[in-house]
């Protein structure tokens, strides 16, 4: 399953309430990521890390969504990288 969001705050919130079911990962643009202020790349992580989802950055994606993956989406993009 892979499926968008339009920011990866609604996206952890989907997982959360259960509105968004069996995500293994959360994929941003990685120009998003770096312009946030560590506290908030914290909030982020830690936010994943309790509901069990792997958060990535990717270069090619584009900044105006976030890639929602779960089930057998297959490996990850070359351009991926962890955060």
């Amino acid at each position: 399953m892979i499926t968008h969001r339009e920011s990866l705050g609604r996206a952890l919130d989907e997982v959360e309430t259960g509105a968004l079911a069996d995500v293994s990962t959360l994929v941003v643009n990685r120009r998003w990521w770096d312009a946030l202020s560590p506290d908030e790349r914290s909030r982020y992580q830690s936010h994943a890390e309790r509901l069990g989802v792997a958060l990535r950055a990717d270069v090619a994606i584009s900044s105006h969504l976030v890639e929602v993956r779960g089930g057998n989406a297959g490996p990850p993009l070359s351009t991926e990288q962890p955060m």
